[in-house]
């Protein structure tokens, strides 16, 4: 399991709600600011849950992790309104064939996905 903090990043719990660690995402374009960077976080459907999914609001980009190393493997999208491109995506979530499911607040107001 994972919880945000805007100050402390992404900690990371095991399914007795020990801490086991913090997992930093890079911001790709800039210092940290007030925003942060993960503003929603869903599994793979695999009984491991081998990859994470980080909806970054900063970059606006779907990072997809290793689960057990916090490795970033692959993002996808960029600010924009285009198709792929995301205006405040703020929650994910990804459904038992994988696909990835992104909505959008604001100026988006949609909701797009992206099959495995």
């Amino acid at each position: 399991m994972c919880v945000t903090d805007r100050a402390t990043g992404s900690k990371s719990f095991d399914k007795m709600r020990n801490f086991k660690n913090n997992i930093w995402i890079k911001r790709g374009n800039s210092l940290p600011d007030n925003w942060g960077t993960t503003w929603w976080i869903g599994f793979s459907p695999d009984r491991e849950q081998k990859y994470m999914f980080v909806d970054d609001g900063g970059d606006e980009q779907v990072k997809i992790l290793d689960h057990a190393s916090a490795e970033v493997l692959s993002s996808f999208g960029r600010p924009g309104q285009q198709i792929g491109a995301f205006t405040h995506g703020h929650t994910l979530e990804v459904d038992s064939k994988g696909n990835v499911y992104v909505a959008e607040t604001d100026w988006g107001r949609r909701i797009q996905n992206s099959s495995p």
